[in-house]
């Protein structure tokens, strides 16, 4: 009895020490989508200034354009590829954190507050209904577009 009371408690002391690990990988995964989301558009909409502001040399063979486009094509990726990384990344220590708060039993009603959880229960999935994703992607795809399109004029 003891020592199934021993080995409750260690790992209660282990959810309680993975918990804020958890806690800062999700914030900061979510932190390095923004912020490649931001740096990125910034780049894309540097380049879109330019594009439109400096006068490109016209040679009969128009192949300036073309590597043009290329390399902002080869930056737009790179950034879809980093944030879906991160957002990957990002998924994989939410589910692990609802693990956690589950095990701490921060959903179940009456445990911390009478009759109520001290989570809403809907954070339990919320995860699932998150679309930031699909704008950060969106954000880089149109400006991506709108910089194609400035250099194939």
């Amino acid at each position: 009895m003891l020592s199934d009371q021993r080995l409750i408690a260690e790992r209660v002391d282990i959810l309680i020490l993975l918990y804020p690990w958890y806690k800062d990988e999700v914030y900061r995964r979510r932190q390095q989508m923004i912020w490649l989301t931001a740096v990125g558009a910034f780049a894309l909409v540097l380049l879109l200034f330019l594009v439109l502001a400096l006068p490109l040399s016209r040679p009969g063979h128009r192949v300036e354009p073309f590597l043009m486009v290329a390399g902002v094509l080869v930056l737009s990726i790179s950034l879809i590829y980093f944030i879906r990384q991160q957002c990957v990344r990002h998924k994989m220590a939410k589910g692990i954190l609802i693990t956690l708060e589950q095990a701490l039993g921060l959903y179940e009603d009456g445990r911390y507050l009478n009759d109520t959880s001290l989570y809403p229960k809907n954070w339990q999935t919320a995860r699932l209904r998150d679309r930031s994703e699909f704008i950060y992607h969106g954000i880089i795809l149109l400006l991506t577009a709108l910089v194609v399109s400035a250099l194939l004029r």
